[in-house]
């Protein structure tokens, strides 16, 4: 029977492993998201390892990596879903709203459905055309910080735009 202690003391054991497949496969883990993949990949490895496969160290490798390579393959589909659907939103609905790009009550509408920094990405990106970058620049924040502000934006905008 597998108990926390147990498990535990193999991640005390084992973590540095999860940081080194962070580190070899260049990912950025701000927010803890991929230690926390490679943690769970750990506990699956732990519980599903057969010793006459190998040994419990290669299997955990195999398991941490190919977790973290199968999220960020996850994470960039997210994001280009979400891209295509804030790109088509702009192709099939700017020439709606182009004669409405001056009404100040539609966008007072918008803003108030948004959070102060969802409003920054639809001002900076829809409005003022610019990109993640210079936008990053401008409010002093990362590029990472940018993209999420956009990625929830949108999903406001999907829904506000099917209610109106």
């Amino acid at each position: 029977m597998i108990t926390d202690e147990r498990f535990e003391r193999v991640v005390a054991e084992s973590e540095d492993l999860i940081h080194y497949h962070i580190h070899k496969l260049n990912i950025r883990d701000r927010n803890g998201d991929f230690y926390a993949e490679g943690l769970f990949a750990l506990w699956n490895a732990y519980r599903t390892y057969d010793p006459e496969a190998g040994t419990l160290k290669s299997y955990m490798h195999w398991k941490v990596r190919n977790a973290l390579i199968d999220k960020i393959r996850k994470d960039s589909r997210t994001y280009e879903q979400e891209e295509g659907i804030a790109e088509r939103m702009v192709q099939e609905g700017w020439d709606k709203w182009e004669d409405e790009i001056t009404d100040e009550h539609l966008w007072n509408q918008v803003k108030a459905s948004l959070t102060p920094n969802q409003w920054k990405w639809v001002y900076h990106s829809i409005i003022m055309d610019r990109s993640i970058a210079q936008i990053a620049r401008l409010e002093k924040v990362t590029q990472d910080a940018v993209k999420n502000w956009g990625r929830h934006a949108r999903k406001k905008l999907k829904d506000l735009g099917t209610n109106m």
